[in-house]
């Protein structure tokens, strides 16, 4: 059997902000990029961040040590599945407003800078990291199985705390016939037909129709460590072909694929 580390992620609110707005309301990406939730896991054991990266940059110059954060170099190998549990797999988002009056916020008249962010709405996902054996699994797999954490974990911004619950090592087998894939996936797994049918069993309430489809940071640049983008999907279309590459695997009722 194969194994791999689970627990519920959820929060009242989340903002993983896209790099690639700056004009008036700051967006934010619909679910948790992989390398956001790297950076979460690495704040559970202890790596360091960007922070640390930068000051370790200044004292030693560019080395192949400090060539990524902390928590990226040790858990880039690391494979998740994330299973959202929104309404058609989308969470409600809301614009705040709020004021930044520190001194060197804004130059503006009165030190004062009006933010606008688009946060989402009790987020909830189910993850999993797969069980590959490695030392940065089993330092996460401790650290979390005894409830443990050496910062705190948090949803994009230190605003929005995450909450950990429900931790539990999950067991899985590769599954055969796919008839739909629960989790995030690359465009490209797969090979989609259409929506299911709704039977007249269930006068015309079953499960609603959902389509999700966004460019998600998926690497670090080597050079930059810049965003490398991967466009991932959601849905419930029924699956016609798994590509040669990919493995789907079964577990807790759910068929999920790791990336």
């Amino acid at each position: 059997m194969i194994e791999a580390l689970a627990f519920e992620l959820s929060g009242k609110n989340a903002f993983f902000k896209k790099p690639d707005v700056n004009a008036n309301v700051y967006f934010t990406y619909n679910h948790i990029p992989k390398v956001a939730l790297l950076g979460l896991l690495g704040a559970i054991v202890g790596y360091g961040g960007y922070h640390e990266q930068k000051r370790h940059i200044e004292r030693h110059g560019p080395t192949e040590e400090n060539k990524y954060p902390e928590f990226y170099s040790k858990q880039q190998q690391l494979q998740v599945s994330i299973v959202p549990h929104g309404d058609r797999s989308y969470f409600a988002k809301k614009i705040q407003i709020f004021n930044n009056a520190v001194g060197y916020a804004s130059g503006e008249v009165g030190n004062n800078l009006i933010v606008k962010e688009q946060w989402l709405d009790n987020p909830h996902w189910t993850i999993y990291v797969l069980d590959d054996g490695t030392d940065a699994y089993q330092a996460l797999k401790e650290q979390m199985i005894n409830r443990r954490t050496t910062y705190i974990p948090y949803l994009g911004k230190n605003d929005h705390p995450a909450d950990i619950h429900h931790v539990r090592i999950a067991s899985m087998r590769k599954q055969q016939e796919v008839k739909q894939v629960h989790s995030l996936f690359s465009v490209g797994d797969l090979e989609l037909g259409g929506f299911q049918r709704k039977s007249k069993s269930t006068h015309g309430h079953g499960e609603k129709m959902y389509y999700y489809r966004e460019h998600l940071p998926y690497v670090l640049d080597e050079k930059l460590n810049g965003y490398v983008f991967k466009e991932m999907m959601c849905t419930n279309r029924q699956v016609k072909t798994v590509k040669n590459d990919v493995t789907v695997f079964e577990v807790e009722e759910r068929s999920i694929i790791f990336y």
